[in-house]
């Protein structure tokens, strides 16, 4: 994906939202939401106080259950549930949901899929750690948290004990809650973010080095265009996108 500079780095170091790992998740599918047009309706599903916001650059619905700050001057928050929309359906033209799916116990994943399918209007993007190698890396930084900082950290805690899907999994369930809302869809999906260098961002994240954290914060952003190029497989995460048509 090629990232344009002057657009994607406007005010890097003026907001501390930006994150390299955070980036990472969201980019690619910045990029397809820009194809869009410029005055669509985008609603991000388990966005907390930042989401998809800073990196887009334009008005966003959140929702979340809770919302912590650092807020987004241009994230309206609403706090409901994926598991029941207060929205109609149809309502936005674009629907976000990253690294949110797997924080759900596995008997509600299809509903919150169908959820967000209903309110959908032309495009899902769904982002969703999968597999075996991506829980197993999560048991590991999860274990490096623990021993730093004396304690569990909780979103790891979440998705460990929940379980990470398999893709293909997930693909079926996309098309089978398609098909139940009477929806045609063109399903794509990518790997996202190498799980070498996710490991290495979380693990700098985690970091109580005041220098060290500015430079996995900050620094590194300005790697965003090489790290965003990092194909290599296995990705620790897997991007769906589910074009109504």
């Amino acid at each position: 994906m090629k990232i344009n500079i002057k657009d994607n780095f406007k005010g890097l170091f003026f907001f501390r939202g930006w994150h390299p790992e955070v980036a990472l998740r969201y980019l690619p599918i910045v990029s397809k939401i820009l194809k869009m047009g410029r005055n669509i309706s985008v609603l991000d599903v388990g966005s907390g106080g930042l989401g998809i916001a800073p990196y887009l650059r334009r008005p966003v619905t959140g929702l979340d259950l809770k919302f912590k700050p650092p807020y987004h001057e241009r994230l309206m928050k609403i706090k409901a549930s994926v598991l029941k929309l207060p929205f109609a359906d149809s309502t936005f033209d674009a629907v976000v949901s990253v690294d949110m799916l797997e924080h759900l116990e596995q008997k509600d994943r299809s509903r919150a899929i169908s959820e967000m399918l209903r309110v959908c209007k032309k495009t899902l993007f769904l982002a969703v750690p999968c597999g075996r190698l991506s829980w197993e890396q999560d048991v590991r930084l999860s274990g490096f948290y623990k021993k730093k900082y004396g304690k569990a950290y909780h979103f790891f805690e979440e998705q460990i004990g929940f379980g990470l899907p398999e893709w293909q999994d997930l693909e079926n369930q996309i098309h089978i809650s398609a098909r139940a809302l009477n929806k045609k869809i063109r399903l794509e999906s990518q790997d996202n973010e190498n799980l070498r260098l996710r490991e290495f961002l979380m693990k700098g994240w985690m970091t109580k080095n005041t220098l060290v954290d500015i430079f996995f914060r900050k620094v590194l952003l300005l790697a965003l265009p090489i790290m965003n190029k990092m194909k290599g497989k296995p990705g620790y995460r897997r991007i769906f996108t589910a074009h109504i048509i």
